[in-house]
């Protein structure tokens, strides 16, 4: 009978040190997912993502509790990069966040703890309702759905994701459009006010400065808003990513030429 029991114990613990490899291995692709990036069309190969994808999915459904919530917000996060980084086709794009924001819905059910399920789940409704547009979005309830999740992932960890919470919270703010008796809460101000706190406990992050100089322009603040524009620019550090600083200072080129006309 003792045989038997550790037998079992010895096969449960091999298979619990199996899923976290998988993990892993997992990040280990994540983590190459700027290599071969083309930075003449801005677009990464989907090589590594793919393979990342694969195996957060395998680690989701083997894995247990904290683990399991942790390969489903990475698993997320690899379908955000998959298709914000590694195509410029709206269709593929659609059905990219569509399987993404499909997984988020059933596991902010299921990881009410979460931050990083609630923030990609928030981050990938965002994308999501930039391709299918603005009806679309209003009809699925996009913003709120966005805003919600945010506040959500901010009470649980405000510093996860180098305040990411704070960062696309502020961004809902500020993009979602103000309608009468219907959406009242979109406002310049209360963006900038959460893309302050978001610069405030990550400096360095690039998108919350081109967020935050963007909110901060619309309210005339040139100054302000150019200034961090140009720090961005002036970054030397690779913050995120090669393939996402690249891609954040290509578009703060763009708006910092657009104003200066």
């Amino acid at each position: 009978m003792k045989k038997i029991i550790f037998a079992i114990v010895v096969i449960a613990l091999v298979t619990t040190l199996s899923a976290q490899s998988l993990l892993e291995q997992a990040e280990s692709y994540y983590e190459k997912r700027g290599e071969k990036f083309n930075s003449a069309t801005l677009l990464a190969d989907p090589a590594h993502i793919d393979q990342a994808i694969k195996l957060y999915e395998q680690a989701m459904k083997e894995l247990p509790g904290d683990q399991k919530a942790e390969a489903t917000w990475k698993l997320i996060r690899a379908y955000y990069f998959k298709g914000r980084y590694t195509t410029k086709n709206t269709e593929e794009k659609k059905k990219i966040y569509d399987l993404g924001k499909n997984i988020g819905e059933k596991s902010v059910l299921e990881f009410t703890k979460s931050p990083g399920v609630f923030l990609f789940t928030a981050i990938v409704w965002g994308v999501w309702g930039e391709e299918y547009g603005i009806l679309k979005a209003a009809r699925e309830g996009v913003a709120g759905k966005i805003k919600e999740y945010c506040e959500k992932s901010i009470e649980l960890d405000p510093n996860f994701d180098e305040a990411g919470g704070y960062r696309v919270l502020g961004r809902v703010y500020f993009k979602a459009p103000k309608i009468p008796f219907i959406l009242g809460w979109p406002s310049t101000d209360k963006a900038i006010e959460f893309l302050k706190k978001a610069n405030q406990i990550a400096p360095k992050n690039l998108t919350t400065k081109q967020f935050l100089a963007e909110a901060l322009y619309k309210k005339d603040k040139t100054q302000d808003a150019m200034k961090l524009m140009e720090e961005v620019l002036a970054e030397k550090e690779l913050i995120d990513g090669i393939v996402e600083d690249t891609v954040v200072k290509d578009e703060v080129k763009k708006t910092l030429a657009d104003w200066k006309k």
